[in-house]
């Protein structure tokens, strides 16, 4: 079992309404959120070092 899997069924055992399709879709969006977030933090760091090429 993937980890994606063992966090669906995590999920499904934790709140019994839910449906696997919703748990699915409430990690997929929990994961988009997470990789913009690392993305943006990575922008900002990027832009807060100074470029060592233009300095030769």
């Amino acid at each position: 079992m993937t980890r994606f899997e063992e966090k669906v069924e995590e999920l499904v055992a934790k709140h019994p309404n839910l449906t696997k399709d919703e748990a699915i879709k409430i990690i997929t969006d929990k994961n988009e959120r997470k990789k913009k977030k690392r993305a943006e933090k990575a922008d900002r760091s990027n832009a807060k070092k100074p470029d060592v090429a233009k300095d030769t």
